[in-house]
């Protein structure tokens, strides 16, 4: 199965991730449709490259969709402010619901909740939003380059992570008192 390019979809606003599911609505429940993603898929605003593999099973009420996804998310050390790539794999399941009978074209009714999927009244089953949603889960809310990055000098803001900066310690007034007791003991 291929992602439409044409229909009343400007090109602009087509992504791969948009899947004409018209016949696969018509089979008996269990058919199943595959398919490989690697392109340039919209995520908030940008572009991102995916690669993976999308199967739909037809369902009852519509397609249950089973995405295996690959990507990269351009972002900045939460520590060093260096910009760094950041892996991202997304696996998801999700029930996309059939608004019109496939059959008739009449009306079906909406599903109980209200921000379930639904594939359009033209049969097109769009992952864009299912995507974004899962995309914007997986990226970590503080990315490090490394796991023990040693960040920028609150004082003079140099990147640890390339030697040690010139800088006097900070003392710290709540250690004072032990740093007396520490100079006493040494005296004795």
């Amino acid at each position: 199965m291929t992602a439409v390019r044409s229909g009343s979809y400007p090109e602009d606003a087509m992504s791969s991730l948009l899947f004409n599911v018209s016949g696969l609505l018509k089979e008996e429940v269990g058919a199943t449709r595959d398919a490989d993603i690697n392109d340039d898929v919209p995520v908030d605003g940008g572009s991102r490259r995916m690669t993976g593999h999308v199967t739909m099973l037809r369902t009852q009420p519509g397609v249950l969709v089973t995405a295996h996804l690959r990507g990269v998310e351009q972002e900045q050390c939460s520590r060093c402010l260096r910009g760094i790539e950041v892996p991202l794999e997304l696996s998801f399941d999700e029930e996309f619901f059939a608004s019109v009978d496939p059959r008739t074209g009449a009306a079906l009714p909406p599903p109980e909740d209200v921000e379930a999927f639904r594939i359009d009244g033209e049969q097109l089953l769009s992952l864009d939003e299912a995507v974004r949603q899962y995309w914007t889960a997986s990226v970590p809310i503080q990315p490090l380059c490394r796991p023990d990055c040693l960040g920028l000098c609150p004082r003079c803001g140099k990147d640890l992570n390339e030697g040690p900066c010139d800088c006097e310690p900070e003392a710290d007034e709540r250690w004072a008192a032990l740093g007396e007791l520490s100079s006493e003991l040494k005296g004795t």
